[in-house]
């Protein structure tokens, strides 16, 4: 990997330990996460903030199954691993994420990633993930809804 994506994987790694140092230290302090779904959110103290509680309420983990860089640019395909308060049963969702960076500090994340009744994962429709390599559940998730 190069210097980049070293930063995205460091980024997750505090991610799924709730590492709000670690978060915070990811980001320049005026940082901005963008979402399909979500308002943005701004400042390296309210994502980490967000990403500890997340991790903490979802028992969630993400993996960077894919990723490249260009200048001071990167882009990663992302598998989040985690358990639904509402069931108890795990879920696993897939996005892609588009990053900018100021020196070694993320400065800006475009995150896509949308689910529906129709398909809660977010895998591609007819891509064979599991012959990929990419991060699987053991069974099926299971959800309401």
């Amino acid at each position: 990997m190069g210097r980049l994506l070293d930063l995205v994987e460091r980024y997750y790694a505090a991610c799924n330990t709730a590492d709000r140092d670690g978060l915070r230290n990811a980001f320049t302090a005026d940082a901005a996460h963008f979402f399909t779904r979500l308002p943005a959110v701004r400042g390296a103290e309210n994502i980490a903030n967000l990403w500890a509680a997340q991790q903490q309420r979802l028992a969630a983990r993400w993996t960077v199954e894919h990723g490249i860089e260009s200048g001071d640019e990167a882009v990663i395909e992302w598998t989040m691993t985690w358990i639904d308060p509402a069931t108890g049963h795990s879920r696993i969702d897939r996005g892609t994420e588009w990053y900018a960076f100021v020196g070694d500090r993320i400065d800006e994340i475009r995150a896509y990633h949308h689910s529906d009744a129709a398909n809660r994962s977010g895998d591609l429709m007819g891509f064979d993930h599991k012959g990929r390599g990419d991060t699987m559940l053991d069974e099926p998730a299971r959800c309401s809804g």
